[in-house]
Formats: structure tokens, C-alpha cells, sequence
């Protein structure tokens, strides 16, 4: 039952209505022929798309098989399936991650989206699908930081409704080596005018780390 609802749903929810459909062309619909929702991954510090290609990404409650992402692909976004039969879906994000330690099942994190939904008939061209109106949205935070609805009305319109904000680690850049003061009189360096109250660096007591605890996707 499990499998049947999910084939069914990423066919984006096309049941009773499906005599609209029968001599249906593409010459009069520019839009989708179905709701699926695009979702986006980003970078939480940059702003920035980012691509990922170690992540699982599949339905809560769905059989093993049907994952919507398997690990090794590079993705940068996603179409994804909603359940027209309940009114709340559940995905969850698995990190495949291995040399970083992040592959432990207890650090996927699960997004659920709750919403209605209504048939709605477009057109002879368009046929019908599902319209879903999102009500709001609920997710664990262990590498994604936070998510944004782009638009809570999902149609068949082609547009990314959902961005998903990953906590990233940004790659660290070596130190350049710092220049000499004196370089033409080594032998007499200057001294500071104080030595025995030498100045101390910029904000020692605060420098830029992560939070403790807090885990990073490293690219």
C-alpha cells in the first residue's frame, strides 16, 4: 500500500479525473501537466546554490527502492511528490557523508510538509492534477539550517516553491606569511614603544568558529 500511494503520488496525484485527460495534446498547455513542487538546496552562508552528491533524499514511511535522490548523484534541486490522499508528507534527508562522520542515522534530518489539497481541471490541453496550499512546515536541524516557502500555493506553474538552507564548510585558506618590519636593518629592529605592555590582537576572546556541537557539510 506503501509503494502504491508513492507511484501514484509522483504522478503528482492524477485519479478520478483522469477521462479529462484522454485526447489530451500539449499543442494549447505551456504549463506542467502535474503539481510537483521544485525544492532547491542552498549554501546558509553564501546565499548560493550549492550541489551535493552524497545525499539520500527519499519519503518517510516509502519503500527503500523509491528514493527520490540516491547518493552519488550531484544535485542541485529537485521535483518532489506530495500525498494527495493525507495532508502532511514527510521526506527524509540522509547524509552519505562517510570520511566526515555524518552518515549516522541519527543525524538525518526530516522535513515535513503539511497542506490541503483540491482536484482542480485546467483544460482540455492541461487535463487535471492536484492543487496543494502548504499550512505550514516543521524540520530537525542537524545540517540543514533552516527552509523557506517560496510560494504556498503549488500548481502546475514550473517554479521553485521550497529553498533549503544547508549549513556548509567553507574551505580554509592558507595564511600568507607576514613581511618584515625592518627588512632593510635587520640587525636594529624596532622595538614598541611599550614592551612590557605589548598590544594585544583583535578580539581574542571572540574568534569566528562554529558553535559547539554544530555539524557542517564539507564540499
Amino acid at each position: 500500500m506503501r509503494r502504491l500511494w508513492w507511484v501514484v503520488a509522483a504522478l503528482a496525484g492524477i485519479t478520478a479525473l483522469m477521462p479529462a485527460l484522454t485526447g489530451c495534446n500539449t499543442a494549447g498547455c505551456t504549463d506542467n501537466h502535474s503539481a510537483l513542487p521544485m525544492m532547491g538546496f542552498y549554501n546558509m552562508a553564501t546565499q548560493s546554490p550549492v550541489i551535493l552528491d552524497s545525499l539520500e533524499l527519499g519519503g518517510v514511511g516509502a519503500p527503500d527502492d523509491s528514493l527520490l535522490i540516491k547518493s552519488g548523484s550531484s544535485v542541485q534541486w529537485l521535483y518532489f511528490p506530495l500525498r494527495f490522499d493525507s495532508e502532511q508528507t514527510s521526506f527524509r534527508f540522509h547524509y552519505d557523508y562517510k570520511e566526515q562522520g555524518l552518515d549516522k542515522p541519527e543525524l538525518d534530518d526530516i522535513l515535513t510538509i503539511r497542506y490541503t489539497s483540491e482536484p482542480y481541471f485546467a483544460s482540455e490541453e492541461c487535463g487535471a492534477f492536484y492543487v496543494y496550499r502548504v499550512t505550514g512546515i516543521s524540520y530537525t536541524k542537524h545540517l540543514i539550517d533552516s527552509v523557506a516557502v517560496v510560494d504556498s500555493v503549488i500548481n502546475n506553474i514550473d517554479m521553485e516553491r521550497f529553498k533549503v538552507f544547508f549549513r556548509i564548510a567553507e574551505p580554509e585558506t592558507p595564511e600568507e606569511p607576514d613581511e618584515p618590519e625592518n627588512p632593510e636593518n635587520p640587525e636594529n629592529p624596532e622595538t614598541p614603544e611599550n614592551p612590557e605592555n605589548p598590544e594585544e590582537p583583535e578580539n581574542p576572546e571572540n574568534p569566528v568558529t562554529p558553535a559547539a556541537g554544530e555539524r557542517r557539510i564539507a564540499l
